[in-house]
């Protein structure tokens, strides 16, 4: 036995007992995988042995987050994690996830487990290293973007979308491996589906290479030709057996999911060579082998190093280079809106990504087909499409695929250096919202305008009214959700956005015009920071009204209308924000109220109980709504100055 089948099977025999001593986990996969994974790994993947999260390393998305054992048996190999921590597999605390998480385990470039995100990821990532390399140049950029999938993931809608995209955007170093096993855990692929998946690749401008996903020498020849095509993305599509080497369940779906049982392990260890009694073996030679081209690589890193350092003596460069990398913000003017005008907030985010497009060269976002909608057209003028004939560009024209840009933007924010931004009408979101989960888990600092953000929108009707999104955001960890009340909130809330380095964001704008305040009559927009400030400060207040966006203002009028009775009106523009203050500003800017504690906000009103408690009015929406002009929903549904005011003057007389 040569060393190579050697080693390959010493790394099933990991698999096998990494799975089986945490009795939970999936075996059949990462076998069926292994050929590929293991030439990728050893042979072409570039990477730093001494630093996994070296610039310009190669990218690998194992988007069959399933296959987690693989990965950590391959990272095992490499040495960036250890035996004990294959011994951990699925414990609490561990670098072994259930599926792989960014920011836990060395190695691992992307948190997969939701099928079909992974290769949504693995396109942005791709997108990142070719705008990246066509402004700061191939001798500081220059790297692959592989990914993993397989019958499942291929069979999500947010992998086909991405797929599409891809081939038109021709992206030429992005490397796709299906391994093709017809295995699902309910059995063959074929009781569910029997798309052309070669055609339907092929179809959307990929090269398709077919080979035997068990032999490793056309899986060599295979990834060297994917290397020499330079326009357009490939996918190598891998027939492949589902948990291949078994003893006596080779094929079986019932792999998939679950341990071996004992007697099967030791079966199959005794079928490769492998002794039954040894668990977690990995030989020295094993080790060397694998590693023996780890010289090699830290000249490489080395040489690319010493060009960066070159290049760095330019000032302009490093300015940019540092600012891509560190993710920093330019100093700019930023917009400013007059008083007493009204403005649509939406308006604002256009004005926004236009004045800092030209000072932050790496700001790059789109559209889901509604630029015009959005306010995105003038940076897409502004900065070009992204095309397969361009890749200077940096406005992406996604098309009417809300969760791929969600899952492509997420990739574009794990691979660095580039800022990036979504949007879309906010109903919508609920397309996106698999991939928004996913991105705050990780901590990408992706930023999602949605525009049209509550039942104003009027005559599109209650399809198109969002009446939930806005608190169901709220529910999602690590999520900041901003909602500001007029113009220059907005360019405050964008600014804060844009300053976000660790999670995601979301800005929820008007499609109707609002008031601009007066901010020599109401406090500074600077105390958009805090999340929640008081716009109406009554002292002794009978009555405080919490509102957030354009119900601002109606709060307003509210207060102005409940003449025999003192009020406060408190802006909570982030309730994410709000809760980050101290306790004392937070208890000074909620206060006390003699009679009531009321909230308005065109959307549901479960949650606002946690300001205005057991026995306040909340004023919203818990009802879909209606086709008609904006006004006239909200009057039909209460949610105008007038009927509020008369609303809260009965509640208090019929105390």
């Amino acid at each position: 036995m040569d060393l190579e089948q050697k080693s390959i099977n010493f790394a099933k025999g990991l698999i096998m007992d990494t799975v089986r001593n945490a009795n939970s986990g999936h075996t059949g996969g990462p076998l069926s995988s292994l050929d590929f994974s293991y030439v990728l790994f050893k042979e072409f993947l570039k990477f730093d042995p001494d630093n996994p999260n070296w610039f310009d390393r190669d990218r690998f998305v194992m988007s069959v987050g399933h296959e987690s054992a693989l990965l950590y048996t391959l990272l095992t190999f490499m040495g960036w994690i250890e035996i004990e921590d294959l011994k951990n597999f699925r414990q609490l605390g561990s670098k072994t996830p259930g599926h792989p998480e960014r920011g836990i385990t060395p190695g691992v470039e992307a948190t997969t487990g939701p099928l079909g995100q992974g290769i949504g990821n693995a396109v942005g990532m791709a997108i990142s290293e070719s705008i990246l390399r066509t402004q700061f140049g191939d001798d500081v950029v220059n790297h692959y973007t592989y990914v993993l999938h397989g019958d499942g993931d291929i069979q999500e809608p947010i992998a086909q979308g991405s797929i599409a995209l891809a081939g038109h955007w021709g992206l030429g170093k992005l490397i796709a491996y299906y391994d093709s096993n017809d295995a699902q855990i309910s059995g063959k692929v074929s009781r569910s589906d029997s798309t052309n998946y070669e055609e339907m690749y092929s179809s959307h401008g990929w090269q398709v290479i077919n080979v035997d996903g068990h032999n490793r020498d056309q899986i060599r020849s295979a990834i060297r030709q994917a290397q020499m095509e330079y326009e357009r993305p490939t996918v190598i599509i891998g027939n492949t057996i589902m948990a291949q080497g078994c003893a006596n369940m080779e094929g079986d779906h019932n792999t998939h999911g679950a341990p071996l049982p004992t007697e099967e392990i030791s079966a199959t260890k005794i079928k490769l060579g492998l002794n039954p009694d040894n668990f977690f073996d990995l030989p020295n030679e094993v080790i060397d082998d694998f590693r023996s081209s780890y010289d090699y690589s830290r000249e490489e890193v080395k040489a690319w190093n010493f060009n960066l350092s070159k290049r760095m003596e330019s000032q302009d460069f490093k300015n940019d280079w540092e600012m891509a990398i560190n993710e920093e913000l330019p100093e700019i003017d930023w917009p400013n809106f007059k008083p007493n005008q009204e403005v649509a907030t939406r308006k604002v985010w256009g004005s926004v990504i236009e004045s800092l497009a030209p000072h932050k060269k790496t700001l790059v976002g789109g559209s889901a087909d509604l630029e015009p909608s959005n306010v995105t057209a003038g940076f897409a003028k502004l900065v070009s499409d992204f095309r397969k004939e361009d890749h200077s560009g940096r406005n992406f024209a996604y098309g009417v695929r809300e969760f791929p840009m969600g899952a492509i933007n997420n990739g574009i924010a794990q691979h660095g250096g580039l800022k990036v931004f979504g949007a879309t009408f906010f109903v919508f979101s609920d397309y996106e919202r698999p991939a928004l989960r996913m991105r705050s888990l990780q901590n990408l600092p992706v930023i999602s305008e949605y525009t049209h953000d509550s039942i104003f929108v009027g005559e599109d009707g209650p399809t198109h009214q969002p009446v939930e999104h806005i608190m169901s955001c709220r529910l999602i960890p690590n999520l900041l959700v901003l909602r500001p009340g007029d113009a220059n909130e907005a360019v405050i809330a964008a600014k804060i956005a844009f300053e976000q380095k660790n999670r995601p964001s979301i800005i929820l704008l008007t499609r109707q015009k609002i008031p601009v305040f007066d901010r020599n009559i109401y406090p500074s927009t600077k105390n958009v920071y805090k999340g929640g400030y008081v716009m109406k400060n009554d002292k002794d207040a009978d009555i405080t009204i919490f509102c957030s966006g354009s119900e601002v203002w109606v709060a307003l009028d509210v207060a102005n209308l409940l003449n025999k009775y003192k009020v406060r009106v408190v802006n909570l523009v982030s309730w994410e924000l709000f809760d980050e203050q101290s306790d004392s500003y937070k208890n000074e800017v909620i206060g006390s109220s003699k009679l009531l504690k009321v909230s308005i906000e065109a959307g549901v009103t479960t949650g606002w109980q946690k300001f205005t408690g057991t026995n306040g009015l909340n004023f919203g929406i818990d009802r879909f709504g209606e086709s008609a002009p904006g006004h006239i929903v909200a009057d039909t549904l209460g949610l105008t100055p007038l009927k509020i005011a008369k609303s809260i003057e009965k509640h208090l007389h019929t105390r």
